[in-house]
């Protein structure tokens, strides 16, 4: 699975996409921010997962904030990337990735867009 960061998506927010996922990614994915973010409240990188093959270089980093700041680019970085948001927020976003870890699952899902740089997944590899 894919993450890229597409900057420029129309007059769309910019967007960090993870694609195309599959049931087992999704489900790999899931249990590694349950156990990581929510289990042990420390940073999970994204884009080290085995699973992952990142985009130009990008960087999702992962984890609990006080406050939901979203996914922020990194100062003087191109495309690396803080994913902070609260635990609840983690949770609400877990919910809406176990969609994808069912037999049926087909679409997109944006996991965040609380601020400027959307986080989303998608069974089918980037359109844009």
């Amino acid at each position: 699975m894919e993450l890229e960061y597409i900057p420029d998506v129309g007059h769309y927010s910019p967007l960090i996409i993870m694609s195309p996922i599959t049931p087992t990614k999704a489900d790999q994915l899931h249990k590694a921010i349950q156990d990581v973010i929510l289990g042990a409240g420390e940073t999970l990188d994204i884009h080290t997962l085995p699973f992952i093959t990142p985009v130009d270089g990008c960087k999702l980093s992962a984890q609990i904030a006080e406050q939901d700041d979203g996914a922020v680019l990194i100062e003087k970085t191109k495309n690396h990337f803080t994913w902070k948001l609260t635990r609840d927020s983690w949770e609400f976003s877990l919910r809406l990735l176990a969609h994808f870890t069912g037999p049926d699952c087909s679409g997109f899902q944006y996991l965040d867009d609380t601020l400027g740089i959307s986080v989303i997944i998608s069974t089918y590899y980037r359109q844009w």
